[in-house]
C-alpha cells in the first residue's frame, strides 16, 4: 500500500519547450500539446495561463510531457519563425482550429484531440478540458494495459481484449483490424463489423452520393433503406452511436415519406432507448416535440408524379415555341 501511495505522489507532468524535446522526454503517458494562435485567437492565448499552466491541468496530465505550441495565421508575423522551431515535426491541429489539445503516445502517434469551447468549456479554467485530459490519458493507459494482455492470448480471448481496445475513446493502434481479424476470422463476437463500420459512408451509399450532395432527381428506395438500416439498428454488436446515426437517417427519410406521426415518434424514442447518454439520445425528446405532429407531405411517389407532369408540361411548351419559330421563318411563295 505504501508503495502504491508513493507512486501516486511522484506522478507529475513534465514541461518541454518544443514538441521534439517533449517526445524525447516522453514515457508511457506520452505528450500533450496545447495549440494556440498568438496573432489571431486571443482567447487561446489567455487560456495559456488560466488553463494550460494550471495545477489542475498538470494533475490531469499524469506523467505526460506538456508543451504549448503556437500556430500563427501569418508566416511573416513576429514570432512565426520561433513557432516553427517549437512545432518541429508535430502535425497541425485538425482544421487549424485553436485552441486545440492534442495527444501523442511516446512514439509520436496522435491518439486523440479535442478543441474549442465545446470540449474545453466556456470558463477560463476550462473545467471540462481538464476532465477530458484526464479521460484521454487514462484511456491511453488502459489501451496499453489491454494490448499487453492481448499479446499473451489467442483466438476469441484475444478478440475480446481487442474489441475493448477499439471501444476506448481514442484512436485505435496500428494494425488493430488485422489483429482482430486474425483472432476472430468469422466475426463471431461482432467486433470486425463494429469497428469497420463507417456511418457517414453508409449514409452516402443509401443516398447514392460520393460527397453528400444529392443528385437532382434522386429518390430513395424507402423499402430497401428500411431493410439496410434496421440490419444495423437491431444488431447490438455495432456501436450505439452508429446504430443511432443509421436510425436517424431512416427517421429523416420517413418524415419525407410522410409516415404517421405515432410511427415517427416510435422511431425517435428508439434512438433514446439505444443510449440516452449520447448526443443523439439527449436530442431525441426534443425531436419528438418538433417532428411528432407532422402534417401530410408528398410521398416519394407523389413527388415523382409531380416531376414527371412538370417535365411533360415543359416539353409541350418547348414544342409549341419551336413550331411558332418555324411558322415565323416560313416564306410563302406566290
Amino acid at each position: 500500500m505504501a508503495l502504491l501511495l508513493l507512486g501516486s505522489l511522484v506522478q507529475a507532468a513534465q514541461r518541454a519547450n518544443t514538441f521534439d524535446e517533449a517526445l524525447e522526454k516522453a514515457g508511457d503517458d506520452g505528450v500533450i500539446a496545447y495549440c494556440y494562435g498568438p496573432d489571431w485567437n486571443a482567447r487561446s492565448v489567455k487560456l495559456l495561463q488560466t488553463f494550460w499552466k494550471s495545477p489542475a491541468a498538470e494533475e490531469a496530465a499524469g506523467n505526460a510531457v506538456m508543451v504549448a505550441v503556437p500556430f500563427y495565421e501569418r508566416d511573416d508575423a513576429k514570432g512565426a519563425d520561433e513557432a516553427a522551431a517549437i512545432r518541429g515535426n508535430m502535425p497541425a491541429p485538425p482544421f487549424s482550429v485553436c485552441p486545440t489539445v492534442m495527444f501523442f503516445d511516446k512514439t509520436g502517434r496522435k491518439y486523440a484531440h479535442f478543441q474549442g469551447a465545446d470540449y474545453l468549456g466556456a470558463d477560463d479554467e476550462c473545467t471540462e478540458g481538464v476532465q477530458n485530459i484526464r479521460k484521454y490519458v487514462q484511456a491511453l493507459r488502459r489501451q496499453q494495459e489491454l494490448l499487453a494482455q492481448a499479446e499473451g492470448q489467442v483466438g476469441l480471448e484475444k478478440a475480446k481484449l481487442l474489441i475493448e481496445v477499439g471501444n476506448l475513446p481514442i484512436e485505435k493502434p496500428e494494425n488493430f483490424m488485422e489483429q482482430l481479424e486474425l483472432a476472430d476470422p468469422t466475426d463471431k463476437l461482432g467486433g470486425i463489423r463494429r469497428h469497420k463500420f463507417n456511418a457517414l459512408q453508409f449514409m452516402y451509399r443509401q443516398l447514392d452520393t460520393p460527397d453528400g450532395f444529392l443528385k437532382p432527381d434522386f429518390e430513395a428506395d424507402y423499402a430497401q433503406m428500411k431493410k439496410d438500416c434496421f440490419a444495423i439498428v437491431e444488431d447490438e454488436a455495432y456501436d450505439p452511436r452508429d446504430r443511432q446515426a443509421v436510425l436517424n437517417l431512416y427517421i429523416g427519410q420517413s418524415r419525407r415519406e410522410a409516415i404517421q406521426a405515432n410511427q415517427l415518434k416510435g422511431f425517435i424514442k428508439k434512438v433514446n432507448k439505444i443510449d440516452p447518454n449520447t448526443d443523439y439520445g439527449r436530442l431525441s425528446p426534443t425531436l419528438v416535440n418538433l417532428w411528432g405532429n407532422i402534417k401530410h407531405k408528398q410521398t416519394s411517389e407523389e413527388r415523382k408524379a409531380a416531376r414527371e407532369a412538370k417535365r411533360a408540361k415543359d416539353k409541350e411548351k418547348k414544342a409549341k415555341k419551336r413550331d411558332q419559330r418555324r411558322a415565323a421563318d416560313t416564306i410563302e411563295i406566290e
